[in-house]
């Protein structure tokens, strides 16, 4: 193979953007993003709109500095280039080879290219270990030349490699019937000028690992989100309903996906009228019935749906003393409670506080 130095005249070095992570954790944070207004628009269930808009937020905060850091230290990088510094010195090996004729595909699936290609992973445990590069040139009549470099951060690193371990050569020489006689070559040399960025290296794996770390931070602040606004708005938040009246054991407050009452009391034999507030986005109604999975306790007990921001009553009359059951009909397994009759309870549409949840 014949090889040319590049001629370098008065003109300016160009520096290109190295290789980055940080597109893919904005597409990233744009998906999540996606995915909340999703379930914020068109679920009913908000659980997960919450723990998704966190994620998209904790992955967007992240990836602009992340990236803004990142582009400082490449106009740094370019900076002192641009002036003439000097990189640090660095070592490479090569060694260059030809395969014999018709060898090339057997060297590639089982031979000493898959060989070489492989050594990759043993050689990233050594210290100033940096980069393998395979280089092929085939031809479609006789031999095909290979170069194998490596590149190491010191002398040192590249001499232990030498020593100690297996090195290129000791592969190639497992492969005798596929490599040419007389036309291995190895060169030791020291890199004076090289535009490749190698002092750091994000592998599949750590890109992967990042990601999901902004995924599992960004759920446990939606999370963290979602319960707080849970929690403010079942203790009596914004909305369009009236304020509640202090103490009134009649009036219900409904979230997604809970009631702020798990146990309302009542007089016997009285007619009382229950207040649904509905301030979550999802649809609600209460319904009163004589047990859990049972029958609608009295004329008037079930509630019409309503839409969030609104509220509605419910007036019917109580039976006897004992203990009853109410529900969400559209979230049964979440939004229930105890319907308790007792003597001296409260009646009509409120009164004092006899028990609330």
């Amino acid at each position: 193979m014949d090889h040319q130095a590049n001629a370098h005249g008065d003109h300016h070095d160009v520096h290109l953007p190295d290789p980055s992570i940080w597109p893919l954790v904005v597409g990233v944070a744009a998906l999540f993003l996606g995915a909340a207004l999703i379930y914020w628009s068109r679920v009913d269930d908000q659980t997960f709109a919450g723990p998704l808009l966190g994620a998209a937020i904790v992955s967007t905060l992240i990836a602009v500095f992340g990236w803004a850091y990142e582009d400082g230290q490449m106009r740094k990088k370019a900076a002192m280039g641009g002036h003439g510094q000097a990189a640090p010195t660095r070592y490479t090996q090569v060694v260059t080879f030809a395969l014999a004729e018709g060898k090339l595909e057997q060297a590639r699936k089982s031979g000493i290219i898959h060989d070489l290609e492989s050594s990759d992973n043993q050689l990233r445990d050594l210290d100033g270990f940096q980069d393998l590069r395979i280089i092929v040139s085939p031809a479609a009549t006789g031999p095909s030349q290979v170069l194998v470099e490596t590149t190491w951060s010191d002398r040192e690193g590249l001499a232990t490699y030498e020593e100690t371990r297996q090195t290129m050569l000791d592969i190639i020489a497992r492969h005798t019937d596929e490599v040419v006689p007389g036309t291995v070559q190895v060169f030791d040399m020291e890199v004076i000028r090289d535009t490749k960025d190698v002092t750091f290296r994000f592998g599949t794996g750590a890109a992967f690992t990042v990601i999901a770390a902004l995924m599992l931070g960004g759920f446990m602040v939606g999370a963290g989100l979602n319960l707080f606004a849970s929690e403010s708005t079942g203790s009596g938040g914004g909305g369009a309903a009236t304020p509640a009246p202090v103490g009134d054991p009649f009036r219900v407050v409904a979230t997604d996906n809970k009631f702020d009452k798990k146990e309302i009391v009542a007089g016997p034999n009285a007619e009382i009228t229950i207040t649904l507030v509905n301030r979550g986005r999802a649809k609600h109604n209460i319904h009163f019935l004589d047990k859990k999975g049972g029958q609608t306790l009295a004329p008037g007990a079930e509630g019409a749906i309503i839409d969030g921001g609104m509220e509605t009553k419910v007036t019917f009359t109580t039976p006897g003393p004992g203990d009853y059951y109410f529900l969400c009909d559209l979230h049964p397994d979440q939004m229930n409670g105890t319907f308790k009759v007792v003597e001296g309870g409260p009646t009509g549409s409120g009164g004092a506080a006899s028990g609330g949840g």
